[in-house]
């Protein structure tokens, strides 16, 4: 009996909340309950706005997955860039080992140049004295061909001084023979002959020159054997061969003696001149 009371209590304290609170209320805990629904209600808010959270962290977490897996991807990425990175690291590695050994070669070349330019440098200077040296001469020999060109000049103009200075002196002689003879130059195609004249059947030629040697007087034979076979209109059956000169070596007078040529200066005979019975004959 009372166990069957005690059932039916317990069973209305569960689904009867008047006889809850009656019961309640007798025993002194109606207040108690009263708040312990507040902090229900309120725990039951707790739940709600958990139940939020746990819905928003779920979705975070959702993200944070999604995140982690492109962080996962970005870190394969990162990976093998590193990995990438590292490959061209040591490629690097070798090209500065190459460049390294590259500029110790050109080290290298870069001393041989500056030897090669301290030689070049020593060749210029001594080149450059030696262009100097060579200005030097090259002034000296423009000097001696001015002199030469100077002495050539008067060579020629004491030389036609020297050809009208014959031809007055020779003829003066012939005129103290009572011989008049004009004398002058012979001008061939392809020769000449500074002294030359005719008077009858004789033919005077000869050469004038400052200084004569043997083979100047050589060359009168050589000329006449010449005219003698191109020009034989121009000869006479006698030919006095003669040469006028300022100075004649000791050789050259004992080969014109020799040959029969007239040698002779202004105021000396150095061969004798020819007699006056044989220029009037």
């Amino acid at each position: 009996m009372f166990t069957e009371l005690k059932s039916k209590i317990i069973e209305l304290l569960r689904e009867d909340i008047e006889f809850r609170y009656a019961v309640a209320g007798l025993l002194g805990l109606e207040e108690i309950l009263r708040r312990l629904d507040r902090h229900d209600e309120k725990f039951n808010e707790i739940l709600g706005v958990l139940r939020e959270h746990t819905a928003i962290l779920k979705e975070h977490t959702a993200r944070l997955d999604e995140h982690d897996r492109k962080f996962d991807e970005i870190l394969a990425v990162i990976r093998e860039h590193t990995a990438r990175l590292e490959e061209h690291d040591k490629k690097f590695n070798e090209i500065l080992g190459i460049l390294k050994e590259h500029t110790a070669r050109l080290e290298e070349h870069d001393k041989k140049f500056n030897e090669i330019l301290t030689v070049l440098r020593e060749h210029t200077a001594r080149l450059e004295e030696h262009d100097k040296k060579f200005n030097e001469i090259i002034a000296e020999i423009r000097g001696i061909r001015k002199e030469l060109t100077e002495v050539r000049s008067y060579i020629e103009r004491t030389s036609l001084t020297l050809e009208e200075e014959a031809w007055e002196v020779i003829a003066g002689r012939f005129r103290r023979m009572g011989v008049d003879v004009k004398l002058s130059r012979l001008i061939l195609p392809d020769m000449e002959v500074n002294i030359y004249g005719v008077i009858g059947d004789l033919c005077i030629a000869g050469e004038v020159s400052t200084r004569v040697g043997v083979r100047m007087v050589e060359s009168i034979d050589e000329k006449l054997t010449k005219l003698k076979d191109r020009y034989p209109e121009l000869l006479r059956g006698r030919i006095l061969k003669v040469i006028y000169t300022m100075w004649a070596t000791e050789d050259a007078v004992e080969e014109a003696r020799r040959r029969g040529v007239w040698l002779l200066k202004a105021l000396e005979d150095l061969t004798p001149p020819p007699s006056e019975s044989i220029i009037r004959r």
